[in-house]
């Protein structure tokens, strides 16, 4: 979610702030570590995943992405991430058509609640709007549980902290679409 609602460069007047923190305004070199940021309730927390990471991740191991279902893929868009829609016709051609990065955790919803699993769509939220307002199918590369753990920094009360362990396996390599 963008905290940012007006930016405003001298000589260029103001421009769209998902580009400005994209790096896709003129020649202003943006730098930084791109990320996305979950927060929970129970304990108050936030999981960070380090996106140049996920990338590097999949050019290491390669997988098909997989189609992900419009009605959940807009329930989640809804629910948990801002769109600025004004930014999606900003999209650069090139980049419309890149699967997002989706992560899978198991969370409950209270302390003696049973354990879910919940996909999060860490890379892409704005790919993913314009494909949905476009009539298009959009993909999304699946990331194995070791994988999302490697690049996942979790927070409780500001915190870092180990990330909880959970029974079971998580996304395995076959699952992620790895041989």
């Amino acid at each position: 979610m963008s905290s940012i609602t007006r930016v405003i460069l001298p000589g260029l007047g103001e421009v769209c702030p998902e580009c400005f923190t994209r790096g896709f305004v003129g020649d202003f070199p943006i730098t930084g570590l791109e990320t996305y940021t979950f927060s929970l309730t129970q304990p108050e927390s936030e999981l960070n995943w380090d996106i140049p990471s996920a990338r590097e991740l999949l050019a290491e191991r390669p997988r098909q992405p997989t189609r992900l279902d419009p009605a959940a893929l807009a329930g989640w868009l809804r629910s948990r991430v801002t769109i600025t829609s004004e930014h999606l016709n900003h999209i650069p051609a090139d980049k419309r058509d890149e699967p997002g990065i989706v992560v899978v955790v198991s969370t409950a919803i209270g302390p003696e609640a049973p354990l879910y699993e919940l996909p999060i769509l860490i890379d892409g939220s704005h790919r993913a709007a314009l494909a949905l307002r476009d009539g298009r199918d959009f993909f999304a590369y699946l990331l194995t549980e070791d994988e999302q753990r490697s690049i996942c920094t979790y927070r409780v009360g500001g915190q870092l902290t180990e990330i909880p362990l959970v029974p079971g396996p998580g996304v395995t390599d076959r699952q992620a679409g790895l041989r």
